[in-house]
């Protein structure tokens, strides 16, 4: 999908660009105002009763999505072989999550001001402030993934997020919107000023961040590119340059603390408990290709058993495909 508007000529042109063209000015629109006229009704109620709804919503998107659902049942046979007879619950509460997470958009920014975060290690973080070094966190998309930045805002750490757009400008907007409530009430920041939009040039903005100003920088191991979920690898080949191997490299160039921190939904409530882990030590030698490939996998051995065992929160478990 181009950054750019197709032109509306695209609308007579070959499948591929009718297609672009058809969605970007009638699909997007359409469906873009329905969420964004939901985003702002949602703001109106309490939190448990927008979560509600939510999970309702999402309850349905398995009818919209059968590919998805598809693909997060084999996940969990393959993975928890021995839950195997479990399945359509745990994908069900999965929807529900998923459901839930995007409607909270709403209400992002009342999380914690209403004791819906309970955190878990902040002497971790405590620690990495305290050796007066940048931080990067290693994020994972579970529970509700933006209760994250929210709980490292409220911890007095600023700098910035790498982050995929979606699809829909509408709903890129949608999630903006939500962050940007967020950097204004607690940083006092425009949300240009602390999401950074995965693009070429991100990891140079990334670089600048942690090594001229000292500040932290959040980044999902978990990516989703190029139509493939590469971490974890679960048994693949692991990819040395995705969000992981950046995350390696970013760390060797400023001397980063790398600390991974994720959030679990406690069960189905709008509730939540953030973990932070103790920071990782990386193997720095004169080899920096080794040390990277060692990291790397390092951070894919952490990563995996945590999402394993929340595999029924886990976002991108819906996208996620074994090899052959």
């Amino acid at each position: 999908m181009p950054e750019t508007a197709p032109p509306l000529r695209w609308l007579f042109e070959d499948p591929d660009r009718r297609c672009q063209a058809f969605r970007y000015w009638f699909r997007d629109p359409v469906v873009g105002t329905v969420n964004l006229g939901i985003h702002y009704g949602m703001r109106l109620l309490p939190i448990d009763a927008a979560s509600w709804i939510g999970a309702h919503l999402g309850a349905f998107a398995k009818y919209r999505y059968p590919d998805s659902d598809a693909r997060a049942r084999k996940l969990w046979i393959r993975i928890r072989p021995e839950e195997a007879d479990e399945v359509d619950e745990a994908i069900a509460r999965l929807w529900r999550n998923v459901g839930r997470t995007m409607v909270e958009f709403s209400v992002l920014d009342r999380l914690w001001d209403e004791g819906r975060i309970t955190l878990v290690g902040k002497e971790n973080v405590e620690a990495a402030r305290a050796a007066n070094r940048p931080l990067i966190g290693i994020g994972l998309h579970l529970g509700n993934w933006e209760t994250i930045g929210l709980t490292l805002a409220h911890l007095g750490f600023e700098g910035g997020v790498i982050y995929m757009p979606p699809d829909n400008r509408f709903d890129h907007a949608i999630a903006n919107v939500a962050r940007g409530r967020i950097a204004r009430k607690i940083l006092g920041q425009s949300v240009q000023e602390v999401a950074i939009k995965a693009r070429p040039n991100a990891a140079a903005e990334a670089f600048l961040l942690l090594a001229r100003q000292k500040k932290q920088l959040l980044v999902y191991a978990d990516e989703l590119s190029r139509g493939r979920v590469w971490a974890p690898a679960f048994g693949r080949e692991l990819r040395i340059n995705g969000n992981i191997g950046n995350i390696v490299r970013l760390a060797r160039l400023t001397n980063a603390v790398v600390v991974p921190i994720y959030c679990v939904r406690l069960g189905e409530t709008a509730n939540f408990r953030v973990i932070v882990l103790p920071p990782i030590e990386l193997a720095r030698t004169e080899d920096r290709d080794a040390d990277i490939a060692t990291n790397v996998a390092a951070i894919d051995r952490l990563i995996t058993p945590v999402i394993r065992d929340h595999l029924d929160q886990w976002f991108f478990g819906l996208d996620f495909e074994f090899d052959g």
